[in-house]
């Protein structure tokens, strides 16, 4: 015999981190890359003065990434669903 078990629960949508960041990399190398160009030194543009720009762009970008997924968590943690949903429990 089966007995139906009928619970409520919350349910909310939260979104997946990696896109975020990874989406704040590539905004990141866009500005790097527009950095680049439009920076000039006196000694030029040497190769470690473009990885530098590229690294601290693509980390920061990351970072805002990541800042950016959070706060959307925050946001969308207000928004929960109340769900019914019944457990099928044998004896």
């Amino acid at each position: 015999m089966s007995k139906d078990k009928t619970e409520t629960v919350k349910i909310r949508r939260a979104p997946k981190f990696i896109p975020f960041m990874l989406t704040g990399v590539l905004l990141g190398g866009i500005v790097a890359l527009v950095l680049t160009l439009l920076i000039t030194t006196e000694e030029g543009k040497t190769a470690g003065f473009i990885t530098q720009i590229l690294v601290y762009c693509l980390g920061l970008g990351g970072g805002v990434g990541l800042v950016a997924a959070v706060i959307f968590d925050a946001v969308t943690a207000r928004k929960l669903k109340d769900v019914q949903v019944s457990k099928s429990t044998s004896s």
